[in-house]
């Protein structure tokens, strides 16, 4: 009874309404969705940042969204392998389309953190909506979070259109590369021979000098994308 007075009546009321009309269900805990809108500024005590942190709960919604996405594709997706299952899952969950949601969403109306401390690029929307999820998720449990992915989120996606979609592999691998700083990415392009399809390229991929795929195509990128590829399978074995 007290909780229904504190949503309704209380001092924290246009919160929990607000709250509410985003995710679709009461919260029970205020504290989880106020740090999803916080964007950390400055460094904050250990103590402090363990118990309700911005990047933990971006750190958790990243891994249920990844789940109810795969889920989806799992069961309607049957005559895929783990290999167009994955490709067709990194289309959907990545920085561009989640900062779509973010302002589908209105998230930006949300943030609790001032306007002039937040990043110039609006990456960090992508992040926020991870961060919106891990708190659902932690506060209402996973099907509160399952509900508001498949409610919120879901009917933004055009899945034949993503399935039809060219997947960017050569910007996944220099994004992947980046975030293990794994070193310098290198095409190069080994040969050039005519057929009687046309001019096909041989591109040999290296990482630190070392050559690790090569790729093949009819076009310089398509042959970028190729080695691309083969690298991506190779970096995530």
């Amino acid at each position: 009874m007290r909780i229904w007075w504190q949503r309704l009546f209380g001092p924290e009321r246009i919160a929990y309404r607000r709250y509410r009309e985003l995710i679709g269900t009461w919260p029970k805990d205020l504290s989880w969705y106020r740090a999803a809108f916080t964007l950390p500024t400055s460094t904050p005590s250990r103590e402090a940042y363990l118990l309700h942190s911005y990047e933990r709960l971006e750190f958790l919604g990243d891994a249920v969204l990844q789940l109810v996405v795969t889920d989806y594709i799992f069961r309607h997706y049957p005559h895929f392998d783990e290999g167009e299952m994955t490709e067709l899952r990194a289309k959907v969950v990545n920085t561009e389309f989640l900062t779509e949601i973010a302002q589908h969403l209105m998230l930006p109306s949300l943030i609790l953190t001032e306007a002039s401390a937040l990043p110039r690029r609006q990456d960090y929307l992508a992040d926020m909506v991870e961060a919106v999820i891990g708190a659902i998720y932690i506060d209402l449990g996973y099907k509160a979070a399952y509900r508001f992915i498949h409610k919120k989120i879901f009917p933004f996606i055009n899945w034949s259109r993503v399935e039809a979609a060219e997947f960017n592999y050569k910007g996944k691998l220099l994004e992947l590369v980046q975030q293990r700083q794994l070193g310098q990415v290198e095409f190069v392009v080994q040969e050039r021979r005519r057929t009687s399809r046309g001019e096909v390229f041989l591109v040999r991929l290296r990482l630190n000098g070392k050559e690790i795929s090569t790729g093949t195509g009819l076009r310089k990128k398509e042959a970028e994308q190729a080695a691309a590829r083969a690298a991506l399978r190779l970096l995530s074995e």
